[in-house]
């Protein structure tokens, strides 16, 4: 597939549609789906994995072959019939992926195209070539370049209704859906993902395991949990969006402070303005190593939803067990796989499932960037292997009597409207921040050395979180709370 950096849709071929704006009642028949021409091409009666030449929602199964779209019931073995396209989209699919009640196409440059109403009967169905900020208005994006694996996430609260953060509490998912695209890149190491309410570029990132070093050979999300596996089928899955992130300030309430046993609040706007409530819970989730499969497997990996809430969610991966071929599969917080035969061909490649974790034998380099300065009052700060989608990241501040301090600081790549670059650059970019202070220290802080007792007194006011913005190039590092640019050292 050809992917560019970032391209509007077709100017003849900008359809509206309906994708982006209020949810409108489901119409649970099937009507439309008989004036659909039968289609004219070999396909399984059964779908089993969500991947981009096959994918499925709770009620449609969709399928692409020869850059065409068919559609089936997800329950009725067989019964294909093609999908209407736009005309410029016609002939032209890449890869299809459903979630929820979207499907997103991609063309042979890349190109999105979002199908909407798709939990509804087929006569709802509309497409759209708009991507991008303002609301889902903008003129369109691609897949980011160097796409190995994408899938199409959508987490909505008709479906979902909530999702649980790190402190056990469930929140609201929105008054509307999170969708988004996550695209596997960078030989496997980077997972880019693009939303449709965002700026239209490349820049927001979810960072694999092992501080973003992790390498990747296939992706699947849905409802914003993803599965990833390496050549070694080291399993991790990993709840996260842009709003699990702690980003999207506007709309929810975010705390690093402890949340366990706080009250969950009975709705969004309770949720936002009332502080006797649980707020989210910061840092976001992190990514859960899952356990080995016990048998043969392939990169044909797949997740899907099974009901309301972040925990329901089925993972599946291709392989054999008895000599038969078919799935492994277990609900995400099962402790072992079971296998389901399908005596189906395999389609993925297979992998080297060793018996241990593997996840170190392939790491990416660290990241080059590292940064240090010194303050007028005479400390130092240090901040190294920095990666624009990896937070925490330690931050070492020594004093001149030889003591130091050893803070975190947690970092969160914020709203913005206005494009920017991925990774690193030349081109400033902001960070929400929050600086954190070890509990056990901020308990212990008169028995700390002068140094360390007159900064957490001084510069952090004696607290153990300090919130704190960022502006990172590829040539210094400012950290505000302590009015400090650090150098790229």
């Amino acid at each position: 597939m050809t992917t560019h950096s970032v391209t509007v849709a077709d100017p003849g071929c900008a359809p509206v549609g309906t994708v982006g704006t209020p949810e409108v009642t489901v119409d649970e028949s099937t009507a439309g789906l008989e004036a659909l021409a039968p289609a004219d091409v070999d396909l399984p009666e059964q779908v089993w994995f969500r991947t981009t030449a096959e994918s499925f929602n709770r009620r449609w199964t969709f399928a692409t072959r020869g850059g065409q779209v068919y559609v089936k019931e997800a329950a009725a073995l067989g019964g294909w019939r093609t999908v209407e396209l736009p005309g410029c989209l016609a002939g032209r699919v890449a890869g299809v992926s459903a979630d929820d009640d979207e499907v997103m196409a991609i063309d042979r440059d890349g190109r999105f195209f979002t199908m909407d109403h798709a939990l509804s009967a087929p006569r709802d169905w509309n497409w759209s070539s708009r991507y991008g900020t303002p609301l889902w208005t903008g003129p369109g994006n691609t897949l980011p370049p160097g796409t190995l694996a994408w899938t199409w996430s959508v987490l909505s609260p008709n479906e979902d209704h909530v999702w649980r953060d790190m402190a056990g509490n469930d929140h609201p998912v929105g008054g509307a859906k999170v969708s988004h695209v996550f695209a596997l890149t960078h030989d496997g190491q980077r997972i880019q993902y693009v939303d449709p309410w965002l700026p239209v570029d490349h820049s927001y990132e979810m960072a694999t395991p092992h501080g973003g070093r992790f390498q990747a050979v296939a992706l699947s999300t849905s409802a914003s949990t993803s599965l990833i596996v390496n050549r070694f089928g080291d399993f991790y899955t990993r709840l996260y969006d842009f709003d699990i992130s702690g980003a999207d300030k506007v709309f929810f309430r975010y705390s690093y402070e402890d949340q366990r046993g706080l009250p969950e609040a009975p709705g969004m706007l309770a949720e936002r303005v009332d502080g006797r409530y649980a707020a989210i819970q910061l840092p976001a989730p992190d990514w859960v190593r899952q356990p080995k499969v016990p048998g043969e497997i392939t990169d044909r990996i797949s997740v899907h939803k099974t009901g309301p809430g972040s925990a329901a969610r089925e993972l599946r991966v291709e392989g054999r067990a008895g000599g038969r071929n078919g799935f492994w599969t277990k609900r995400l917080s099962d402790e072992s796989w079971t296998f389901v035969a399908t005596d189906q061909p395999l389609a993925g490649t297979v992998l080297e499932n060793s018996a241990t974790d593997r996840s170190a034998d392939t790491l990416a380099a660290p990241s080059p960037y590292d940064y240090q300065g010194v303050s007028p009052q005479g400390w130092s700060a240090q901040v190294r292997a920095f990666d624009a989608a990896v937070s925490p990241t330690p931050l070492r501040i020594a004093f001149g009597d030889g003591s130091g301090l050893d803070l975190i600081l947690h970092t969160i790549d914020g709203l913005r409207q206005t494009p920017q670059e991925p990774g690193i650059s030349s081109q400033t970019r902001q960070f929400d921040g929050t600086i954190e202070l070890s509990a056990d220290l901020l308990a212990s802080l008169d028995a700390q050395p002068a140094a360390v007792r007159d900064f957490v007194r001084n510069v952090l006011g004696g607290k153990r979180f300090t919130d704190t913005s960022a502006a990172v190039t590829d040539a210094g590092f400012h950290i505000a709370a302590f009015d400090l640019t650090l150098n790229r050292s």
